[in-house]
């Protein structure tokens, strides 16, 4: 009977500890999948981030190609020959000062803008 009992104590020891072990193998193999998955969208992430850009370039590649395209086809522009082509005389010193003022001007206004804008501002 004592031997009995010492059995049942041991099996059932055992079957704990085998199924302790099985969860702990469990939790295990789960944190080990979820790891692997992160990993997977990260890279999928990236992956995406590249695809992205590759197809950014590509359209900035082609885009020229279909502006003529669509130039020659839908609006029928051509290209200009040589001798609709006009060379222009170098602009005059007076143009290109009046254009400097014009600038500077134009620099002066969005900064008095800038500071108007600031004032309206609540504290």
């Amino acid at each position: 009977m004592i031997r009995q009992r010492a059995r049942r104590r041991t099996v059932t020891v055992l079957i704990l500890a085998l199924g302790a072990g099985f969860l702990a193998w469990q939790r295990v193999q789960a944190t080990r999948l979820g790891y692997e998955v992160e990993t997977a969208r990260n890279r999928a992430r990236v992956l995406r981030g590249r695809l992205m850009s590759q197809g950014m370039e590509w359209e900035k590649a082609v885009a020229p190609a279909q502006v003529a395209r669509h130039a020659r086809t839908r609006l029928r522009m051509e290209p200009a020959g040589p001798e609709s082509v006009r060379i222009l005389e170098a602009a005059s010193s007076s143009a290109a000062s009046g254009i400097r003022v014009w600038a500077r001007s134009v620099e002066l206004l969005g900064a008095v803008r800038q500071g108007i804008s600031s004032l309206r501002r609540p504290i």
